[in-house]
């Protein structure tokens, strides 16, 4: 157990009691605004196979968090009140405690919805690789891995002696491969995701008009981006902390829990809210441009010149069937077309 007089790991529990509580509410927020994109948006309610998966999986993150935060709220009120009067270090004395059933369900909680998050992760590289199944093996090998280290990790855990806290040395393999697998799944799944909504817009460039707006994979590519550096600062904050021995790493531990859900309906709601704001963009660029063709067009030497009607003579011939009587039916009959066109400039 590290020696921090600095940051004591009572105060360390109870800083990471409510970092994780502030998250969480603003986890709960996003849930629901997600929640909401994915049962009411009738602008993808037909894709009902993948609103379900991920109805499923930001429903399951939610409860995991929920457990979550419970263990954490049992466990202080136990090392606080319970603990508490035992002794002047009554409540470090508990949390040092990593054998206890509540620290060990605290830590199976967070591995399974590690494993759920890097599940889905690549499970999205998968549909965005149009199911190809090759892509599947390093992702699925990471994944495996992850199962294998964090079961590993909790029954450590419950093997731990009393008093040696989360740094202890049987723990300390475990903990950094559990970690570093699940760093490496995300950097994995992110880069290969990215590579290939370049691809594919590099590959429909050509195909749009010159001065188009940017293509959605952009915005798609932005949005996944950010979250995963914002989980990947997390899980490196974490590694930093419990390299360095610092009590600090319990507060890091505490915020990636409702991090990963936050980080999950980021995206939903990124991708969910963009049809509106996008329509609201095309709307007014197309007001924009139809003031413009009303007022006048600009030459390439900077003249303007007001819109005139140009007439058009056409003629359009109409056959009649051969046993009518009417000859003058073949007469082609002339219409007049109005074009706005430029006026010309005046000597």
């Amino acid at each position: 157990m590290p020696t921090d007089t600095t940051f004591p790991l009572a105060m360390a529990e109870i800083v990471a009691l409510f970092m994780e509580s502030m998250l969480f509410g603003a986890f709960s927020v996003l849930y629901a605004i997600a929640i909401w994109i994915l049962l009411y948006r009738k602008r993808i309610s037909s894709r009902v196979k993948l609103n379900r998966m991920l109805f499923l999986t930001s429903t399951t993150l939610w409860i995991l968090c929920s457990a979550h935060l419970t263990i954490v709220v049992i466990r202080a009120v136990k090392g606080f009140a319970n603990w508490g009067d035992r002794s002047p270090h009554g409540a470090n004395d508990y949390y040092s405690i990593v054998s206890d059933p509540t620290e060990v369900a605290k830590d199976a909680v967070y591995n399974l919805t590690t494993f759920v998050a890097d599940s889905f992760v690549t499970y999205r590289l998968w549909i965005v690789w149009n199911r190809t199944w090759w892509i599947l093996i390093v992702p699925s090998i990471l994944l495996l891995g992850t199962a294998v280290v964090g079961i590993g990790v909790c029954v450590e855990i419950a093997r731990t002696a009393i008093g040696d806290a989360i740094f202890a040395p049987n723990l300390q393999p475990w903990i950094r491969s559990f970690f570093a697998i699940s760093l490496a799944t995300t950097l994995f799944a992110t880069v290969f995701i990215a590579a290939r909504l370049m691809w594919a817009d590099r590959q429909s460039s050509e195909f749009r008009a010159m001065g188009s707006a940017a293509s959605s994979h952009w915005k798609v590519l932005e949005t996944i981006i950010q979250s995963a550096a914002i989980y990947s600062a997390a899980l490196v904050s974490s590694i930093g902390t419990y390299l360095a021995g610092s009590n600090a790493h319990y507060v890091c531990l505490d915020c990636v829990q409702p991090l990963i859900g936050i980080t999950f309906t980021l995206i939903i709601i990124r991708i969910g809210l963009a049809p509106a704001v996008d329509s609201t963009v095309h709307r007014g660029a197309a007001r924009d441009m139809h003031c413009t063709l009303q007022g006048q067009i600009r030459s390439i030497g900077g003249h303007a010149y007001p819109l005139q009607s140009l007439v058009i003579d056409m003629s359009v011939g109409r056959v009649q069937d051969t046993t009518s009587s009417d000859d003058s039916s073949h007469a082609p009959d002339r219409k007049a077309v109005v074009v706005p066109v430029p006026e010309a400039p005046r000597a």
